[in-house]
Formats: structure tokens, sequence, C-alpha cells
């Protein structure tokens, strides 16, 4: 592992970097160095988690040999601490060492940056920090739906004590194992394994961590972080997958109430009142029956001043201070917040302990529990921070939506002021810096913004409000050559593509852009995904496409999926598009996805490699400008720019800004590491306007060629997939895993490509032939990245096979191995095809000119019936490794990794006698892991042992 000096810092990284990576780690150094804040954009694939761990970790552990010094000697500066800490005038001997606190946007991702780390040198105390929902153990507070009761049940049995795994902490946690690295699936499966609680054993770690990992909401709600006691004094932030920062800090400020909520706070008073009056248990508290009549009278006074607002039209802008005001009729100000906050909290708790298996009722204790967040964010602003601010008062029919009655449930007699409409007060917050100059005034260390998206870096740091002296716009690790950028303008039928609202239902453009992506299906191999502006929009092309058949002639080329909104169905379906493209069937050549922009398949899964040689962006992806919320964010940045605030965004800049980031944030699923390939397609010509060419990220930008044709865009495409398989297979990049402890026997063979060559029943006579033989399929070899539907979602069970690592910096991104010479792939006939239904006087057009272009595939290898046995055989192993009880499962994990490792024969064979004593074929069965030279070994060894 190679030492590094960046800035005159020491910097351990596992390899040696390239240009790019180094330059990342400066700019990380030089923010800490000078106590400054960073915006750093570095594409995906370029390790920019890697160098940010190893820049920062080296940095504190710099900081901290200082501090020591410093402790006996006047002269700090001995080994050159100075310039690697950097001089600031405000370090003094017995300093408090900064903590770094690493901030991503879902536990998923969190995990991935801990296995990078477990890939460095450092070794630092960390912890993990998450909810009851991903820590809990205990099986009746884990079966709680309701997360307030949930809360309020867990704090119960911790208090009394009868909850056995947190009883189990405090004699436990001093046990070596918790010094290891571990995420929130590990922690959980070695605190269970220990009867110990999760949840209260992070807490633990915490205290002592010099780096603790946390999702977004954790650091940037107020709120939260008190609850978490979570210090930012001195403190490291870092925000990773930052390019939706801005969105996430203003939803944390922002609330919205209606009178639906209140009429359930006051169904709330009456439900405890029940409690209280029938002399039942009503929890560890002191309610009184004062205290809840006082809350009812309160939320009675609010109902009614909801009633008495005027609201214009379905909508209007309404003063700031409206809801101040509202608070002080009904006597609710700085005063006597204190007061109500604490009934509030009281009745919170009487509510989740009495009523945690009312599924119905957990909306309404959730409005409660929030309405202290309420009065907090409204009764302590500032007047700049109230400036920041819009509130906009809606009127909504009740749509047979009722209150919950005197009962508890939603066919009580009580609907929301019986018979008003619905009024909906927002309390919107439109500037990011709220977040972030709350970050300032806790006197944090520096902060530091990243993502392979941030771009432009001028707006982004604009709307945050806070200086940024480091801005950094990295270029990618690939060569030009890797990538290709095509705009098209027109289709197959020269029809003009562009999804512009008022040609969204034209039916000549649906027909000439699904005819377009069916050309594009022909020459590109295994898996595409193909984003649409919004769902609105993806759904009227799909179901055109199904009504005139060409849904299903995309379906014969490859098997067609598409994105649900639903998280749990998403699951599912990238399941199902993971095995179409690993394991094609007969008639066709991988799968696409039907996705779009800003859904959950266009950030947070890995579509490496095979999964996703080519992204297609159908339209640009605006938020909708009809939208309330919307069209108040646009206004308020353009009287914000006329009133005080020159550098920041204008309404329409925001607007573009909006549609850029989502479509940077789709076309960043094609190049996922440093060896990956793929091709970007814009099927709009608005992407060849100069203006929104300068938009793309750096890397995308340089390589845009514009396409005023069609049939250009299909040579190209085609030219491009059969240069890199011909690169693929003879020069061997990636042929071969580079670690030679990964035996071939681990991986599944990838299904061969026998694609016939049938032809689509409707063809148009019009259409030109291409003939060109596909890039041909080959046995894919297992990686160490995650697999596709592990980044959308953690599953339970872990893998050996796939330990998931998406290590952006790692140099092993080897993924196939040499194919059987044997198969050999036909030529397959490509037509670019027409719109079968003309439009008027086309008749005559001019037919197209007939191309050839004949990829030719490599020169292949010859028998794969013994590679085949040898994966038959490795996977009946796996399945039988996995079926064993999960301390067992882990401890085979680990006795696998170290052999990987440290490649000891002898070390194996005893572990293996341990772990799978009375199980010999276990034992025997381990051989489909053995490198070949140990295999002989490893034989004459296990029969000593018998």
């Amino acid at each position: 592992m190679p030492t590094l000096s960046i800035q005159n810092l020491d910097v351990d990284f596992p390899f040696e970097p390239y240009d790019c990576q180094v330059k990342y780690m400066e700019q990380v150094i030089e923010s800490l160095q000078t106590k400054s804040n960073a915006i750093l954009e570095s594409p995906t694939g370029t390790g920019k988690t890697l160098c940010l761990l190893c820049s920062v970790l080296a940095w504190r552990q710099a900081y901290v040999a200082k501090c020591q010094l410093s402790n006996f000697a006047k002269n700090s500066n001995v080994f050159g601490l100075n310039e690697a800490v950097g001089s600031s005038d405000d370090f003094e001997a017995g300093s408090i060492i900064p903590k770094i606190i690493y901030a991503s946007r879902t536990h998923s991702q969190i995990s991935q940056v801990i296995k990078e780390l477990k890939n460095t040198k450092y070794r630092p105390k960390m912890a993990v920090i998450g909810s009851r929902d991903q820590l809990c153990i205990h099986p009746k507070v884990k079966s709680i739906a309701n997360q307030t009761a949930k809360i309020h049940s867990c704090r119960s049995k911790v208090k009394d004590r009868s909850c056995i795994h947190f009883n189990n902490v405090e004699q436990k946690i001093s046990d070596k194992v918790f010094s290891k690295i571990m995420d929130i699936e590990e922690l959980v499966e070695v605190s269970k394994a220990k009867e110990m609680c999760p949840y209260y054993t992070s807490k633990h770690l915490f205290n002592s961590a010099d780096i603790i990992f946390m999702p977004y909401n954790y650091l940037i709600d107020p709120n939260v972080r008190k609850s978490q006691n979570i210090v930012l004094k001195n403190s490291i932030i870092i925000f990773d997958e930052a390019h939706n920062i801005e969105k996430v800090c203003e939803e944390a400020f922002s609330f919205e109430i209606s009178s639906l909520d209140i009429a359930n706070c006051v169904a709330n008073c009456d439900l405890v009142l029940e409690k209280i009056v029938g002399e039942e248990s009503v929890g560890e508290n002191d309610l009184s029956k004062e205290d809840v009549l006082t809350m009812k009278a309160l939320f009675l006074s609010l109902e009614r001043e909801f009633t008495n607002m005027k609201v214009i039209g379905r909508g209007c802008i309404v003063d700031k201070e409206t809801f101040r005001k509202i608070l002080e009729n009904i006597k609710i100000n700085e005063s006597t917040y204190p007061a109500i906050s604490a009934a509030l909290q009281k009745m919170e708790s009487v509510l989740s302990v009495n009523f945690s298996t009312n599924k119905l009722l957990g909306a309404a204790v959730a409005v409660m529990s929030n309405f202290s967040k309420i009065l907090d964010l409204t009764l302590n602003q500032s007047s700049s921070s109230i400036a920041q601010y819009v509130c906009f008062c809606s009127k909504e029919p009740k749509n047979n939506k009722k209150a919950y009655g005197d009962n508890g449930d939603v066919n009580g007699p009580r609907n929301a002021l019986n018979s008003a409409d619905i009024v909906k007060l927002s309390y919107w917050c439109f500037s990011p810096g709220v977040a972030m100059e709350d970050f300032i005034r806790q006197d944090v260390y520096s902060i530091i913004l990243t993502s392979g998206t941030l771009s432009p870096l001028s707006s982004f740091s604009a709307e945050l409000k806070i200086p940024f002296s480091i801005l950094l716009e990295n270029p990618h690790v690939i060569e030009q050559s890797q990538l290709s950028v095509q705009v098209v303008c027109r289709g197959p039928d020269s029809e003009e593509l562009i999804s512009t609202y008022n040609n969204r239902h034209n039916k000549r453009y649906l027909s000439s852009l699904g005819n377009t992506i069916i050309n594009l299906l022909r020459v590109i191999p295994n898996g595409v995904l193909v984003f649409f502006p919004s769902y609105v929009v993806a759904n009227t092309c799909i179901t055109y496409w199904k009504e005139k058949q060409i849904f299903e002639r995309m379906n014969k080329l490859k098997k067609c999926f598409i994105e649900p909104k639903s998280k749990t169905d998403c699951t599912q379906v990238m399941v199902d598009f993971d095995r179409a493209v690993r394991e094609p069937d007969d008639r066709t050549t991988g799968a696409v996805l039907f996705a779009v922009c800003r859904g959950k398949v266009s950030e947070g899964i890995d579509f490496s490699d095979y999964h996703g040689r080519a992204v297609i962006i159908t339209g640009l992806p605006f938020p909708p400008r009809a939208d309330d919320k919307v069209t108040a964010k646009m206004n308020f940045l353009d009287r914000s720019k006329k009133g005080g605030n020159p550098q920041g965004l204008a309404g329409n800049e925001w607007y573009v800004q909006q549609c850029t980031r989502a479509v940077n944030q789709a076309i960043g699923r094609v190049i996922r590491h440093r060896n990956d390939y793929g091709v970007i397609i814009f099927l709009d010509k608005r992407f060849a306007y100069r203006s929104n060419v300068a938009e793309l990220p750096k890397w995308v930008r340089e390589s845009v060629t514009i396409n005023e044709k069609f049939g250009s865009l299909v040579r190209d495409v085609a030219v491009f997939f059969k240069r890199h398989s011909e690169s693929t297979a003879i020069e061997g990049a990636p042929l071969a895993p580079e670690d030679p402890s990964i035996p071939p026997s681990r991986f599944e063979q990838f299904l061969q490509d026998r694609v016939t060559n049938r032809m689509d029943e409707s063809r148009d006579p019009d259409e030109s032939v291409h003939h060109v033989t596909p890039p041909p399929k080959r046995p894919r070899v297992q990686d160490k990245r995650a697999s596709l539907v592990t980044s959308l979602h953690r599953s339970e069970e872990g893998d050996f096979e796939m330990p998931a690592s998406l290590s952006s910096g790692s140099r092993v991104h080897d993924e196939y191995k040499t194919p059987d010479q044997s198969l050999r792939i036909p030529k397959k006939r490509i037509r670019i095809v027409r719109d079968p239904a003309k439009a008027p006087g086309d008749g005559n057009a001019q037919k197209s000119v007939v191309r050839k272009v004949v990829l030719h595939a490599a020169p292949l290898t010859q028998n794969t019936g013994q590679s085949k046995l040898k994966v038959e055989e490795s996977r009946k192993y796996s399945e039988r490794i996995k079926a064993l009880p999960r301390v067992e499962y882990l401890k085979f994990k680990t006795v696998l990794s170290e052999y990987k490792s440290g490649g000891d024969i002898q070390l194996l064979v005893t572990n293996l006698k341990d772990l799978f004593s009375g199980k010999p074929e276990l034992f025997k069965g381990f051989s489909v892991f053995l490198n070949a030279a140990h295999k002989d070994i490893f034989d004459e060894m296990i029969s000593e042992v018998g």
C-alpha cells in the first residue's frame, strides 16, 4: 500500500492513484488545513469515496499526533506537523480533536462507504447511527408499526430494565469485536449473536468514535440532532451524494398543517381524557386532566382560526407572519411554549403506549408529535430566517376524508370543521442556506460536499448561502474512447424528436420515438436504460406503443421492464431485470428498463458493465410548471435576486438547473468504474442547443456528437460496440480477475448469445437494412461490486459470492472470462425501422441508402464442458453454505476471506476442520474455491485429517 505525500501530508492509499484522484485529495486536505468549506464534483467511477476517506483520516491522524506532541514539547513541528495539519492560530495543547461526521442519503449508500473504509489501511474508532426500525431486535418492540409508539415502548422497557438486550450492552460493549469496522447490518448480526441491543450499542460506540456515519436527516434536522445528542462543534461535516442536499435542507425546515390535522389532535385529546377519567394507566408521567383540557381548548381555537382564513381560488400566498399571528391569537408564544411542548410530549406518550396497535391512529399521533417541531420552527426564528420562507394557504374539498372520531376510529361523527373544506397552511423554506447557516452557528470545523453530479458549481454554491472557497470539477478516469455521447434530432422517418408539452401526444412523434428505440436496441448489447421526463410522459408513450404493437416489437429484441412507483415492486423489477440481462433467452439480447428521471432507478443503483451499456434520455425533465410550490419558488428567487441577492439564481435559472441535475444524475448510470464503457443517447433535439450541452458534466460534454440524420447514429453506435467487443476479446480488458486467489470455478457462466436471424414480420418496404453481428455475450466472472438489487435495497441475507463493495477506485473491475470458441455468433440483420403508418404524401419518398456494417466476432476459445461442471458444483455448494445457521455462515465468510488474502492452505484446513466438524461433505466441498495449485495438497491434508 503506497504512501503518498500530498500537501505536506502522508496519505496511505490502496494503490497508485490516478491524477484526478490526487487532485481530489489535494482539495480535501487543503480545505481541512485552512478550515474552509469545499464543493467537490468527481464522476462516479473515479474513486471519490476512497480518496475522501483516506485524505480526511490521514489529516485527522496528523492532527492527533500534533495534539499529543504539544502536550510534551513547545515545538510541535518536529515532524512537520504544522505544515501537514495547517497552522491555525487557535490551536493549543489539549485542543478538541475534530470528529468526522460522514452523512449520505441512505443506509445502503453508507454501507458501501464503510466497505470502502475496510479497503484502506486506516482503522479509526467508528459508529453508524440508525433508527430503531433498522436496529431494534426486541420481538415485541420491533413488531410495533407506529414509529412513535415504538420509541416509547423501547424507552419504557429500558427504564424498567425489562429488555435483556439493553441490559447486556454495558457488560459486553468492551468486547474487541466492536473495535472492528462494521456496517449497520454487520452491527446487527454481531449484536444478535451476543444478545445485545444494536441500537444502544451504536449509541455507546458513538461517544468514543473518531468517525460517525449517519443519513442526512440525522444531521440536518435540528430536532433529530438534539434527540441523538449529535454535537457539531469542531466537527468535520461530510455530505456524500450531495446532489440532493438543497432539497433535503429545505424540506427539513418546512412544514404543512391542515384543519384535518388539527381536528385529529382534538380527537386525540378526547382519547387521552377517557384514559384519565377512567383512572386507567396513562403511562409514567404526571399528565393531568387540566393539561389535556387546556390543549384541547388550544386546538379548538386553532381550528376556528383556520376556518376564518381567506383563501383566494385554489390557493394563494399569504403573509409570512400568518401562522405566528394565529398562534399569538390563541396565546401560544415564546413564554407559553415550554409548558405546551411538555404537555404535548406527555400526551404523545399516553397515546403511543395505550393505542400502539391502532394503525388508523398512527397518522394523527404523528401530527401531534410534529406539532412541537412546528411551534419551535415558528416561534424561534430570526428575522433573516423568516425572509427565506413563503407561506401558502390552500383549500381543497374533503373528498370523504374524515377526522378521527371520539372512539379513535375514522368512522366517527366528527369531520374536520364538520362542513367546511380542508384548509392547509404550507410554510415552505426556499433557501437551503437556512440549514447551512445553522451549521456555521454551531461552529463546525469544515463542511465538504461531494457527488458525481453537482454542476454547475457556481449556482450550487450560491444557493447554499455560505462561503465555499474550494471548488473542484474533476475529469473522469476513463479514456474518451470508452464513452460515446449522441444527440439525435430526427427519427428514422425524419420526424422531429422533441418532447415538449405540446408534442407529447403527437402520434407521429410517439411512433418515431418508439421506432428509434427499436433500432437502437438492435445494435446495443446487454442492458439498456431508457429515461422519460416524468411518470405521466412514460405512461403516455408506453400506452401508445402497446396499442400499436411497438412495445411488443421491443420485447422481441430485449425483455422490457417498467419502473414502478412502489419501492417493494421496484425491488422485484430489479431482480427480474438483473436475471434477464445475465441470462437472456434464445430470442433476446438482454433487457431494457423504462424509468423516470428523479425516480428510484435514476440514482443509488449500480448499473455497471453489462447492466447498463446505454442510457437513453427521451426528453428534458423540467419540474411541473403548474405546481404551486414550483411557481412560488421561482417567484421567491426572482424577488430575492432583485432585492439584494445579485449572486443568487433567478427563477428560470433554478428551473433549468433542476432539469439539468436530473439529467446528469440519470446519465451517471452508464459509466461506473475505470474499465466500464457505454453510450449516452439524447432523443430530443433540444439537447443539441449549445446552452444545454454546456450544462452537462465536463466528462460528458467533451464527447458529444450531434446527429441531424438518424442513419449516422446507428452507424456510430454499432461501430462503438464493435470496437469494444474486439478489444474485450483480444486485448483482455477486462477478461480475467486480477486477483489470482479467486478461482474461475467461483463464477457463474454468463449465457452465450444464441440470437437467430429472425426478422420482424411487420417489415416496412422502405426500411434500410444493416447487417450487424452483435457484440458477443461472454461468460460472466463474478466481481466484488454490489449486485444491482443490493444497491436498491439491502437484503437481510448476505452473499459471500458477491461481497458488496462499490470500490470506485479499485483496479479490479474485471467481469468477463474468455468465451467459448465453439459457440459461434451468427450475423444478425439489423433494420432501421420506419413508422408503418406513413403520413400523407410520403408514399413516393425516396428509399434510404442501404448500408452494410459487419461486426466480426473475435476468435473464441474451446471447451466449456469442464467450466460448466465447475460452475454447477460451485452453485450447489454455495446454496448449502447459505443454508447454514447465520453464525456459521459468517465464520465461513471469514475463513474464505483469510484464505483469499493470505493463501495459507494449512490455516485453511485447520479452520475448516473446526467449522465443519461432523460435516465432511462441506469440508471436502470447499475444493471448488481452491487455487489449482492447492487442490492436490488439500486432498492429501483432508485424507490425513480423516
